[in-house]
Order: C-alpha cells, then structure tokens, then sequence
C-alpha cells in the first residue's frame, strides 16, 4: 500500500499505521469487542499481511498504548528533575491535566482493560501517577492538610480530566493554582 505521497510505504511506516488503526479500533470497541480482522480493515490491509507485523492482537494492543503512557512519564520526569520542588509539582499536575486532557480516549480505554483484562493492560498507570506525585509532595516538603485525602484530591482532580477535557493552557494553571491552594497548608500551620 502507498503513503498520501504516492509511494510505497516502509516496513516502519506500516506498523505505525497499523498501530494507529489498532488504538482506533480498540478505542471504539474495546479489547475484547475488536477482532484482527476489524484492525486490517481499519488499516486498510488484509489480516494476513497484519500477521507479517505482528503476532497477536494482544501484542498490537501493547505497542499501540506503550509509547503514549511510557513515553508521557519520561519527559514528565526529565523535564521536571531540575526545578524547585514546589514548582516540579505544579509542572507535573499541569503536565498529567494535559497528557490525561489530549489522551483522554486512550486512557479510559487502558483504565477500562485495567480493570477487565489486566494481563494486557498492567501498566498501573494510575499507580505510576499516584507515586510520581507522592515524590514531589515528600521532595517538597509540603505541610498537607491531610496526606491521604490530598492524594486523593490531587489523583481525582487530575482524572476528572478524562471526562472534561480542558485544553486551555491558563486555564489549567488556574486550576492547578487553586487545588494547591486546597490541598496546602501555609506556614502558620492554617489552611487557605
């Protein structure tokens, strides 16, 4: 099959367009609800020549979910490693309410297979969120008003995106100004 340029596409090429084909199909249907046969026609191919790709519609799934959440995590972490502690955690909400805003198909889809089929979907996302921001409140040094239910405001707060997307820049701000406020004490030992 040719590319929108007219030329054959390379081996590289084709599995990313098999990959995109496959979330498409697994965002509409689901793991269980998709078929190989529903991705190679999403992809526009037979299914054999998705088998010369790839072995299974389980290995599909994985290399179509892993770079989006693996790939997310690294340059959250990367670009955050040099800032102040107060500010790495502001990054990170903003960076998660964003990542989790744009992909908000994606992740309900991998919450989703989480929860029924947890042999292809163990990522633990929401446990990779969960620790990486339990580390920048403890490099922080925050005084929280209680540990356990900022946590869980902080996670709510963020997965609340998956249903209201928000793609406005200061807006997101906003809102990551305001939950800390909440979750925060100030150095008097009162809360805001």
């Amino acid at each position: 099959m040719k590319n929108n340029t007219g030329k054959r596409m390379s081996r590289e090429e084709r599995r990313k367009q098999i990959l995109e084909s496959a979330l498409n199909t697994f965002i509409g249907k689901g793991y269980n609800g998709s078929t190989t046969m529903d991705i190679a026609i999403e992809a526009g191919i037979s299914e054999v020549t998705l088998f010369r790709y790839f072995d299974s519609k389980k290995q599909i799934f994985l290399e179509a979910i892993e770079p989006i959440l693996v790939r997310s995590l690294k340059e959250s972490l990367i670009a955050s490693k040099d800032l102040e502690p107060m500010e790495k955690l502001r990054y990170i909400l903003k960076e998660r309410i964003k990542f989790i805003s744009e992909h908000h198909e994606v992740v309900k889809l991998i919450l989703m297979e989480s929860q029924i089929n947890p042999e292809i979907a163990d990522f633990n996302f929401i446990n990779q969120i969960t620790s990486l921001l339990q580390d920048s409140i403890k490099e922080a040094d925050m005084d929280l008003k209680d540990e356990g239910i900022s946590l869980r405001l902080l996670m709510g707060s963020i997965l609340s995106f998956l249903y209201l997307p928000e793609v406005n820049d200061e807006e997101i701000n906003n809102y990551v100004e305001n939950l800390i406020n909440i979750v925060i004490k100030d150095k008097k030992g009162r809360t805001d």
